[in-house]
């Protein structure tokens, strides 16, 4: 099956500046490389800053539009597969597509500062589709998968579509929902449409949401002389750690052994709530998850002048539909700071995750701000 891609980026531009068409040629997907055409299109949008909060990210400030920082921001790119249409944005909506071209079977991608916690989401997505909600075991059973360079929960059910609030009805439906708490907001990105339609795009879906991305234009001033990028923080690396090379939404990925792996995240705001991260981490081990009065009987590392919440387990770990590997550990970090939450995370084999901890300790130690 052939796929075809758009580029779209958010930027500052005021109405559409500018079209430009570059075809980049391979073979047929599945049995050779897909074939894309790349349309770059600049046009209304928002600015999306790395440490911004959600609402600066799509919604954008006029201080931030205004300081001189636009030569850094960040933008929302995707790959659009082939048959899907591009609709205009809305107040609410940021990426507004139409699957197939089809009114009825829409995709699109929201952001709402606070967002409700998954339960509720899920209990509205139940309504919409007229079904009861479901269990408090399924629902900790939900699969992940990555969006934004980060883990989301994902959601599916079939059912009558009541059309929500601005969409079209339709009686037999699929919706597939992915959700993510970034910068003490949530992320959403929500497809409903005709369910045989919704089946037969399931593929070309998990692929777009798995294209979702966050890219920062090259900027002198955010860049060394070297042209790496320039995070706010520094540190020193502990003695037989490897610095990887550049990942989405981590600050710096390191080897800490032959598979345990460690790096820093900075998200605005509470970064969507420490309990919630915790959570989330622990069930990636598939522990259970903490009670809120638990949460400040987790032991405390030194991490920015200040104390970092430690979480810490042993268990079968999988993360965005990974295959699960059996007794990995992780040690986590989480710092809240004003305006912002830094994360460290250690994940690997229990034994090498062990061997690291002391390493861990020095390097959380020597991160300060610049």
């Amino acid at each position: 099956m052939k796929r075809s891609g758009h580029l779209q980026s958010l930027s500052l531009v005021m109405g559409i500046v500018a079209i430009g068409l570059t075809i980049l040629s391979s073979g047929c997907q599945s049995k050779s490389e897909p074939v894309y055409e790349t349309r770059i299109i600049s046009e209304v949008s928002q600015p999306v800053f790395k440490s911004a909060t959600l609402d600066e990210r799509f919604r954008g400030k006029q201080s931030r539009q205004n300081s001189g920082s636009s030569s850094g921001e960040l933008k929302v790119e995707y790959d659009l597969p082939e048959g899907w249409t591009v609709t205009s944005q809305t107040s609410m909506r940021r990426v507004n597509l139409l699957i197939n071209g089809d009114p009825n079977a829409e995709c699109y991608l929201t952001a709402f500062k606070g967002g409700g916690s998954l339960k509720d989401n899920v209990a509205r997505w139940c309504r919409q589709m007229g079904q009861d909600m479901i269990s408090d075991e399924s629902l900790m059973a939900l699969p992940r998968a990555p969006l934004l360079g980060a883990e989301s929960i994902r959601f599916e059910i079939d059912g009558s579509f009541d059309g929500g609030m601005s969409s079209n009805p339709i009686e037999d439906a699929r919706m597939i929902a992915f959700m993510v708490p970034s910068a003490g907001n949530t992320i959403f990105l929500k497809a409903t449409a005709p369910r045989q339609l919704l089946i037969d795009e399931a593929d070309a879906l998990n692929d777009f949401a798995k294209s979702l991305r966050f890219s920062r234009p090259e900027s002198p001033n955010q860049q060394g002389a070297s042209g790496e990028t320039v995070s706010s923080l520094e540190w020193t690396a502990p003695e037989g750690w490897t610095a990887l090379g550049a990942k989405p939404m981590r600050e710096v990925t390191f080897a800490a052994g032959k598979e345990a792996r460690c790096w820093i995240t900075i998200l605005g705001g509470d970064g969507g709530g420490t309990l919630a991260n915790v959570n989330r981490w622990r069930s990636e081990l598939m522990l259970a998850p903490l009670l809120p009065n638990e949460l400040e009987n987790l032991p405390k590392m030194k991490l920015l002048g200040g104390d970092a919440f430690v979480v810490e387990g042993t268990g079968s770990y999988s993360s965005m539909g990974s295959e699960a590997k059996g007794n990995w550990s992780l040690i986590g970090l989480i710092r809240n700071l004003e305006g912002k939450a830094i994360f460290i995370k250690l994940i690997g084999p229990a034994s090498e995750v062990e061997a690291a901890r002391s390493s861990l300790e020095l390097f959380a130690d020597s991160v300060k701000e610049r």
